[in-house]
């Protein structure tokens, strides 16, 4: 079987900074493998792309640029707030801001993460772009598995968008969608 939208892929990958021979960002190994439904927003678009119609035991390697994987930097994603915003009952900072830490941030849209830059005498800086956001990206690995999707792939939800019986997240026709 192909790898194609409604298909449940296993994977190994390499991710580098850059091109083949960049820092190791992240990885995927045969013991550890990635499994992921491919179409369905799991992973990035171009990475999906780039691995349509490979099969079990076919080995991949390319490059996204910063727009096609997390973006580029956005420096109005950055924010100084009040050092009091992390501070506990007692008046004293929380332990878990330090710079450095990716904490979560109700913002309003539902719950984001936040990496702590800066931490001054009366305020905090918080990076909201995705940690690779601007990075160019190198992936390489091998297709392990590929699979028809199974509704109970979703927990029993829908088996076009995952939703509950009765959704209509999506429009494929389908009873759970209707």
């Amino acid at each position: 079987m192909k790898v194609a939208n409604n298909t449940v892929v296993t994977l190994t990958y390499t991710l580098h900074n850059d091109t083949k021979d960049g820092v190791v960002i992240d990885q995927a190994t045969k013991e550890h493998p990635l499994e992921g439904i491919f179409g369905h927003g799991m992973f990035l678009p171009r990475f999906e792309e780039s691995l349509q119609g490979l099969e079990p035991g076919d080995t991949f390697g390319f490059h996204l640029t910063p727009a096609e994987g997390y973006g580029e930097r956005n420096e109005e994603m950055a924010y100084t707030v009040k050092k009091d915003m992390f501070l506990d009952e007692n008046g004293k900072l929380s332990e878990h801001c330090k710079e450095g830490n990716t904490l979560q941030f109700n913002v309003g849209n539902g719950i984001v993460p936040g990496t702590i830059k800066k931490v001054s005498i009366e305020t905090v800086v918080i990076d909201f772009n995705h940690q690779l956001a601007g990075v160019p990206l190198y992936f390489e690995g091998e297709i392990l598995n590929v699979r028809e999707l199974k509704e109970e792939d979703f927990g029993g939800g829908c088996g076009h968008c995952g939703g509950s019986e009765g959704c209509s997240s999506c429009d494929s026709g389908c009873e759970g969608c209707k």
